[in-house]
């Protein structure tokens, strides 16, 4: 990956796309694979929970998993907002993680964070108003809203995962065989199911007198949920 990071950050440089000949359009990679474009427009919403978004000229393929906890969706003043008011030409700013996909021979963007640049609902950012003395001083920010109990009960399986699968959901159930001592503890955790985790799940069922499929099926999701609120 961090080559394959070197290598990609020199192609922007030689091809000239790194230099900002749109200001309005940013693009940063961090050497742990992080990436946060900026001004990037949905140039197509595909049925499939896909992304195609266009960046310095180059298309970027970012899944979007609706029922994802760890994806948030925001507004341009940060408030929430749902994945069906993300349309088709909105700018948008994209955080996440680089990844590969097997499947397509082609690099994506993970998202942690979609930024709807194109949707105003919610509180501008605060305004500079004159304090005492004629001094400016920054107006005061109101307070946010208390998270509702879906939001603040996440650390739930709530879907079939197996060989293949990504998102929030992979990441719990990563944890949890990280924690009980099935997933290698040199092996960092991601939202990736991979043959780590599903070595790690089969290992889980058999202790456990299930079926040792590697798949998160009903019976194993609703013991492993049960020992999740212990």
């Amino acid at each position: 990956m961090k080559y394959f990071l070197y290598t990609f950050a020199c192609w922007l440089a030689f091809t000239g796309i790194a230099r900002a000949d749109n200001p309005a359009q940013e693009i940063h990679i961090l050497p742990d694979g992080q990436v946060r474009l900026v001004g990037a427009e949905l140039f197509l919403k595909h049925t499939s929970n896909l992304y195609t978004v266009k960046s310095w000229d180059m298309k970027w393929i970012v899944p979007i998993d609706p029922i994802d906890p760890y994806i948030k969706f925001e507004s341009a003043y940060g408030a929430k907002i749902l994945p069906a008011d993300v349309l088709e030409k909105h700018v948008l700013e994209i955080s996440g993680k680089l990844s590969f996909d097997k499947n397509t021979n082609a690099y994506q963007i993970l998202p942690t964070l979609v930024r709807d640049l194109s949707v105003k609902t919610g509180e501008p950012p605060p305004s500079v108003t004159p304090g005492a003395g004629g001094a400016l001083a920054p107006a005061l920010a109101p307070t946010p809203a208390p998270a509702s109990a879906a939001e603040t009960n996440s650390e739930k399986l709530t879907m079939v995962l197996k060989l293949g699968y990504w998102g929030g959901q992979v990441k719990i159930l990563q944890d949890f065989l990280k924690k009980h001592g099935y997933f290698p503890k040199d092996e960092p955790t991601g939202r990736y199911f991979g043959p780590l985790t599903k070595n790690a799940l089969m290992e889980f069922q058999k202790a456990n007198a299930l079926e040792a499929v590697g798949i998160l099926g009903p019976k194993t999701r609703a013991l492993i949920n049960s020992l999740l609120s212990k």
